[in-house]
């Protein structure tokens, strides 16, 4: 495409739907968090919803799910995700880095002429893509957008065999998996009914550390109805009792993202962790994803929590990058 093509950017009209879900489907990029139907199960007051279009002689090249969020300054900015993991453009599986390059200044001339403060977007490692890249992040540090935060997520990268997951576990997690497999644990995808005792594991998990689950047991089971086809709940059990568990989000055909593993300490040495992963992967692997993303391993301050990385570690997991990229208008 010419240089000389302008490229427009416009909000989000609920009659967009269509061509919302459509470009989403066939994007190189887009997941689950960047799904409108996913992104209703926040109540409508709690944001400023500003879901944005980016068009090419109105050919639709791009997406962002976005909000106007005000920080404690007083400032406001383009935030995307506002409530998620991840978020920031969708691409479509054909683009260049000329266009791309032109998407994120196009976006930054948006937030001005909205007399926003900046854009900010978290991006999900390229691992998530049907074709993985580079161009976007170059795109935005190139535009003047800098790196505001970086998180390790430790990923499994799923065999053609589901057989082989068990392989790619250190030897000491395949002898703690094989003891408690032996001992009576089962691990299955239960129904929405099951969230309920899941999210209790889940606050006495948290309790222990002094947090509580970002998300509250009516928003999980809002979820569910919302995208029912795209999120599983997986229970370990023993003697008919559910002793841990995860929430996983299919976040595209590629990656299922294993959200809330949590496990009840009083059956702590059972491994219950372990065995629910062990499943998890290998379930996605026999229905043909190729990673599964076990989520953040490092905090705000870039500090390694060394216990939860060594077990990602020694389940197979290898360490890929999430970042939060920033752009403020210059005053």
């Amino acid at each position: 495409m010419a240089w000389s093509e302008a490229i427009t950017v416009s909000a989000y009209q609920p009659s967009q739907a269509a061509e919302w879900r459509t470009f989403l489907a066939d994007s190189n990029n887009g997941t689950l968090f960047h799904d409108l139907d996913f992104l209703e199960y926040h109540p409508p007051e709690r944001f400023d919803t500003h879901h944005l279009l980016l068009k090419q002689n109105d050919k639709l090249i791009a997406l962002l799910p976005a909000a106007i969020v005000s920080e404690p300054d007083g400032r406001r900015f383009l935030k995307s995700p506002y409530g998620g993991s991840v978020g920031g453009l969708v691409l479509p599986l054909e683009h260049n880095a000329s266009t791309t390059l032109r998407l994120v200044s196009s976006l930054e001339n948006y937030a001005s002429n909205l007399k926003l403060a900046g854009v900010e977007m978290r991006v999900a490692p390229n691992i998530y893509d049907r074709c993985p890249n580079d161009e976007l992040s170059f795109a935005l540090m190139a535009s003047g957008f800098t790196l505001a935060g970086r998180w390790l997520s430790h990923i499994i990268a799923l065999p053609l065999d589901p057989g082989e997951v068990l392989n790619q576990l250190s030897n000491r997690r395949r002898s703690y998996v094989r003891s408690a497999l032996s001992q009576g644990l089962d691990v299955a995808v239960v129904d929405p009914e099951y969230l309920q005792p899941f999210y209790r594991i889940l606050e006495g998990n948290r309790a222990k550390h002094n947090a509580r689950p970002t998300h509250t047991l009516e928003e999980l089971e809002r979820i569910f109805r919302l995208t029912p086809d795209r999120v599983r709940l997986f229970a370990c059990k023993r003697q008919d009792q559910m002793i841990a568990g995860t929430l996983v989000f299919e976040m595209n055909e590629r990656v299922a993202y294993s959200f809330y593993p949590c496990h009840d300490y009083q059956f702590e040495r059972y491994r219950p962790a372990a065995v629910v992963t062990v499943y998890v992967a290998q379930y996605y692997a026999s229905h043909g994803f190729r990673y599964l993303d076990l989520g953040p391993t490092t905090f705000d301050d870039f500090s390694l929590n060394e216990g939860l990385a060594r077990f990602k570690e020694e389940m197979g997991g290898v360490g890929f990058c999430r970042d939060a990229w920033r752009w403020e208008v210059r005053t």
